[in-house]
């Protein structure tokens, strides 16, 4: 069952999985392996994350994921702020976060979750979306001045060494 999703784009839009596998084992500490699933009569590329906590990762670059990003555009509520709006106009891709079998369910909210989605969305120039609770999480690129702006360009520099592997 996918419990959160990330949604990017066009920064990212490059990105392969196997990049996003590096970011999760690199920076994040993440025990992981890459593996291949059915799904709908299709095999599905994955990352199966073991530690921190155990969760699935699969990403979707298709037409349609733009369209169910509008979708999602349209149901924001009116005092949504504007940036929100606009980032998720210009999403094109996205990760969908799934519960991995023999495993408790995976927790978007919780503080251990929080330690990967935030740093994953913030390299990837993405929104969290939280499945079951319709909520998301849209933090807005601070003022580079500040110490956050600091952490946002190192995470910014460690994207870009991944995508020239």
């Amino acid at each position: 069952m996918v419990r959160a999703r990330l949604w990017y784009g066009p920064a990212g839009h490059g990105v392969g999985l196997e990049r996003v596998a590096r970011y999760l084992r690199g920076p994040l500490g993440c025990e992981l392996e890459m593996r291949v699933r059915p799904h709908l009569g299709r095999w599905v590329d994955q990352i199966e994350i073991r530690t921190p906590l155990p969760v699935g990762i699969e990403m979707l670059r298709s037409p349609d994921v733009s369209g169910e990003a509008a979708d999602l555009m349209r149901r924001l509520p009116p005092d949504a702020p504007p940036a929100l709006a606009r980032k998720l106009a210009g999403c094109t891709a996205r990760l969908d976060f799934r519960d991995v079998a023999d495993a408790k369910p995976f927790r978007p909210a919780t503080g251990t979750a929080r330690s990967i989605l935030t740093p994953l969305a913030f390299a990837m120039g993405g929104i969290v979306e939280e499945v079951g609770a319709g909520r998301l999480r849209f933090e807005p690129l601070p003022d580079p001045e500040t110490g956050y702006g600091v952490i946002l360009r190192t995470l910014a520099h460690m994207l870009e060494a991944i995508r020239r592997r």
